[in-house]
């Protein structure tokens, strides 16, 4: 038989559990001898492909026929190890470790966090455990090299002949006398397209169970769950959602170091869209760390685009607690941000710096937000749909509605963050429109972006801290601005003629409030202070309107003037408070 060193995973319209095969199959191929970082899983359209640097020969697939265990029994205090050698993990011991470390969070002591693991067994144990071990004791029993040498010849060919492997599994079972049947319950958890018998192909009715599919291809969805995906319970919510990643071009070792760290990063509950957005970006923030910039350099410009060549994004799945067991709410595609490009170190810095990162500057943000206020979910939808799909219509949507949010908490003297221009600058640039850009770096536009912020976000943080001070900050505060100028955004004449009102009224009150502290010799602290706007901004910006219309001036006017300089301090520290008892998957 010939060396194996290529092999095609088909794509169906299962798509989620097309990505869980794949990462599945790559572990696979890993226990051959084949170093991971010499395994390449790419995305070719119609299928996935997985690449080995060195092919894999009879000789390493009959050596490995008996040792191969990618995925471990699950023993409960309700079943017992059906055999001695079997892989097995102790789910009651598991369970015994996290509850010591939530105590040990409550009293203020230490204690081993959870397995790593933990949150997969949770997920499986109860609703799962039946189909999944299973699964596990199927192999156990079936482990050899006809049944490598089926899997291999299987996906060495496009399309994959699965009706073809099932016949020629019925054969090898029935001459070994496994009496292993080739079809199994295709699990919810792994399948969630496939659940509870609602996809038939004649919609007359609905049935109790799930659809079957070849228990081959279940066991490897199975295995690709423990290095392709993360599956977490929802903050104040039993509701859980799964991410499995789908690849462009990675290899399994990066692939298996860059979910390692990812997973760390979300082992604290999070609010449903708040999952999401940080998912994106905690996930982005580990890949160009661990992959993008790993020691050997790989800025290459075939993956300086992170989500067109590195990774494309998640598949997710959204599982409603109904008390014994899960229903599937919702499936969908959450992509990497696409303004993300790396193609030198300097680039490693703007987005993963400690301090200065963008991505640390976006979760920052993002992890301010509570989502048992009302407005809140509303309010963080469209950036939750940018973020996946780098669509700036919804980006401007949020940036429109967030300066109500801003300006509202600060009134109640609530701490809030808000984004900064060098993070607004760059989703600009990087949807390469030439009308946005010229607006950006008109200097008419740049005055009147600074009359606004001076007028609202630090008119209002100079009179919090001159009240601390015993002093009077002398500037009015206008609270409804960025209303005013949406109001009127899609009429050009009257956007101007607001536009026009505001700006007079600013440097009406500038030049007289700087007048005022010179006729009274008043000292006025620096930080105070804003100067007047030059008599040709407004003209500048109304060449801009009339040239690209309203909307799209009225909209980066109020990201960019509700926006912090990247020098200013922030003066929130908030972030989503932790109760003593949330951090990993909790107990049961």
């Amino acid at each position: 038989m010939p060396d194996y060193q290529q092999f095609f995973i088909d794509k169906t319209p299962k798509s989620f559990g097309d990505a869980l095969l794949l990462h599945g199959f790559a572990r696979l191929l890993e226990n051959f001898g084949v170093d991971p970082s010499g395994i390449v899983i790419s995305d070719r359209g119609s299928y996935f492909s997985v690449d080995l640097a060195t092919p894999i020969g009879n000789e390493q697939i009959d050596e490995a026929a008996k040792t191969v265990q990618l995925i471990p029994y699950i023993k409960t205090a309700k079943n017992a190890l059906p055999y001695d050698d079997l892989r097995y993990v102790d789910y009651e011991a598991e369970k015994a470790q996290s509850a010591a470390f939530f105590e040990a969070r409550k009293s203020g002591g230490e204690a081993s966090p959870p397995s790593p693991e933990w949150s997969i067994y949770r997920a499986i144990n109860p609703g799962a455990i039946q189909g999944y071990n299973n699964l596990a004791r199927a192999w156990y029993i079936a482990r050899s090299r006809e049944t490598l040498y089926l899997l291999f010849d299987l996906f060495s060919a496009t399309p994959n002949d699965i009706d073809g492997a099932m016949s020629a599994w019925k054969a090898l079972d029935k001459a070994k006398g496994w009496g292993i049947k080739a079809s199994a319950t295709a699990l919810q958890l792994f399948n969630p397209d496939s659940g509870k018998g609602h996809n038939k192909v004649k919609g007359d009715g609905l049935s109790i169970g799930n659809l079957d599919s070849f228990w081959l291809l279940e066991y490897l969805k199975a295995a690709g769950f423990y290095v392709g995906a993360i599956t977490r319970t929802l903050r104040e919510s039993k509701d859980r959602k799964t991410l499995v990643v789908v690849p462009r071009q990675l290899t399994l070792s990066e692939n298996l170091t860059v979910m390692g760290k990812f997973a760390e990063s979300m082992q604290v509950p999070l609010y449903p869209t708040q999952f999401d957005i940080l998912a994106v970006i905690r996930y982005t923030h580990a890949l160009i760390k661990h992959a993008i910039a790993a020691p050997r350099g790989r800025y290459a410009l075939d993956r300086s685009q992170v989500k067109q060549r590195v990774v494309a994004g998640f598949q997710t799945a959204f599982y409603k607690d109904m008390g014994n067991s899960a229903a599937t709410m919702n499936m969908s595609f959450l992509g990497l941000p696409g303004w993300v490009a790396v193609a030198s170190q300097t680039d490693v810095n703007l987005y993963i710096h400690p301090e200065t990162g963008l991505l640390v500057e976006f979760e920052k943000f993002v992890r301010q937000f509570n989502e048992k206020e009302s407005d809140v979910p509303e309010l963080l939808r469209p950036l939750r749909d940018f973020v996946s799909g780098d669509d700036l219509e919804v980006f401007f949507e949020f940036t429109n509605a967030f300066p109500g949010y801003l300006i509202g908490r600060r009134s109640r003297r609530k701490p809030a963050k808000a984004l900064s221009t060098q993070f607004i600058e760059r989703i600009i640039m990087s949807q390469n429109d030439p009308i946005l850009s010229n607006i950006l770096d008109s200097p008419g536009f740049r005055d009147v972006a600074y009359a606004i912020r001076k007028s609202t976000v630090i008119a209002q943080w100079s009179t919090e801290d001159a009240r601390k001070k015993g002093k009077r900050y002398p500037y009015e505060i206008r609270y409804g601005l960025h209303q005013t100028l949406l109001r009127r955004a899609a009429r050009k004449q009257e956007f101007i003629a607001d536009l026009s009102a505001f700006l007079t009224q600013y440097q009406a009150e500038t030049v007289q409030i700087e007048e005022t502290m010179s006729k009274r010799n008043v000292p006025f602290p620096f930080e105070y202070q804003r100067r007047s706007i030059r008599t040709t901004a407004l003209e500048e910006i109304v060449a801009l309107i009339d040239e690209y219309g309203s909307e799209p001036v009225a909209n980066l006017l109020i990201a960019y003037g509700y926006a912090r300089l990247p020098r200013q301090v922030d003066d929130s520290t908030d972030e989503t408070p932790l109760e003593p008892d949330e951090a990993f998957e909790g107990e049961e």
